[in-house]
């Protein structure tokens, strides 16, 4: 006999609670191991949880518009063979010992933020994770921040230090992009990294991120322990999509902005409100704007990525996770790849698969950090 507590999970560092939408299945139903059971609303997305194991789901705790913490009960899963007396007796058991996370302890800086100045630009750096190694970089994409690592940051870190960088024009950085180029965003990287005497890292950037981090590994010899280019932008011969980049730009109200942010998930609906006024947040700050067009022009002219798909074969061999329902850069066209570059798809995902299948993508991401 064997009864299995479903819980709210914690997908990321800030997630102190979520709200359930959604069951996708009734008591009562035979559910296979990793099948969708609910969906549930967090500040940073919506997402889906998984059965744990194989078995019946007996109980569900927790309906739709409850919202509860991290950790807390929201369904049984159990054998046939488990009578009801044992599993009223596991979720008694359950109840009178769970202890809510302390918010207090849960909040402890994990993400520690600093300031670097990097040939002339002030960039922000998030670092966690171990002392001593070869650090992961994280490069986030277009009207992004470092904190769309959050998902990601707390496996990797595991494994080896964490470095996350607010590009030029994004976050807490500079708004300062100069001509905008791929060069200039991935030299100031490199100067990031050399300011924080890194000599060697694995590279992992996202959409612009990853086209980023491309170029630093090409232009900028000897950094690349090993790179993984996420819904990479400029692998497509269909460019970047520019009803996104200007669409992110002119959206001055919720309203206007909702519809667009839904281009990146394949789910629109996991396009939360929080999503939504953090880029209106930021793109009310002093000189975003004029950054983020200036980057949408460069991207738009295609010449930056034209040259970088012609220089691919300076990387010796790279990781390139992708989704065939990418509405923002496209799908990923193999025949453009050197003979070193090999690609996972992720099915079930758009252009943020790192955070609408974390738990696949952050597999792999530890899986090329640790062999290489």
């Amino acid at each position: 006999m064997s009864v299995t507590a479903v819980k709210m999970p914690k997908w990321g560092l800030a997630m102190q609670e979520g709200a359930i939408l959604e069951w996708w299945k009734e008591e009562g139903a035979t559910v296979t191991e990793g099948e969708d059971l609910v969906d549930i609303e967090t500040s940073k997305i919506t997402n889906v949880c998984e059965s744990p194991v194989a078995g019946v789901l007996r109980k569900i705790i927790a309906g739709p518009g409850e919202t509860l913490p991290v950790g807390a009960l929201i369904a049984v899963v159990a054998d046939e063979d488990a009578s009801e007396a044992q599993v009223e007796a596991f979720i008694a058991d359950f109840q009178a010992n769970y202890v809510p996370p302390d918010v207090d302890a849960e909040s402890v800086e994990v993400l520690k933020l600093s300031t670097v100045d990097a040939a002339g630009r002030s960039i922000r750096v998030g670092r966690a994770g171990l002392e001593e190694g070869v650090p992961v970089v994280f490069i986030h994409g277009y009207s992004g921040d470092l904190n769309n690592w959050l998902f990601n940051i707390e496996p990797v870190a595991a494994v080896a230090p964490v470095i996350a960088f607010d590009l030029p024009g994004h976050g807490g950085s500079t708004k300062d992009v100069g001509d905008g180029s791929l060069k200039t965003l991935a030299d100031t990287v490199a100067a990031a990294l050399d300011a924080l005497g890194v000599a060697e890292a694995h590279l992992v950037g996202h959409s612009l991120g990853a086209a980023v981090a491309a170029r630093v590994a090409i232009d900028h010899t000897g950094i690349a322990r090993s790179v993984t280019l996420i819904a990479p932008a400029g692998l497509s011969d269909l460019g970047v999509s520019e009803e996104f980049l200007t669409g992110v730009i002119d959206a001055q109200r919720a309203k206007d902005l909702k519809p667009v942010m839904e281009m990146l998930l394949a789910d629109p609906a996991a396009v939360t409100k929080d999503m939504v006024e953090d880029v209106l947040k930021f793109k009310r700050t002093d000189g975003v704007e004029e950054a983020l067009s200036a980057l949408r022009d460069r991207m738009v002219e295609g010449q930056d990525a034209a040259a970088l798909r012609a220089d691919l074969n300076a990387i010796p061999s790279a990781l390139v996770i992708a989704s065939k329902a990418d509405q923002i850069v496209g799908v990923v066209d193999e025949s453009l790849l050197p003979p070193g570059f090999t690609v996972a798809w992720i099915d079930g995902a758009g252009h943020m698969p790192h955070l609408e299948k974390s738990a696949e993508v952050n597999a792999l991401l530890v899986k090329t950090i640790t062999a290489a």
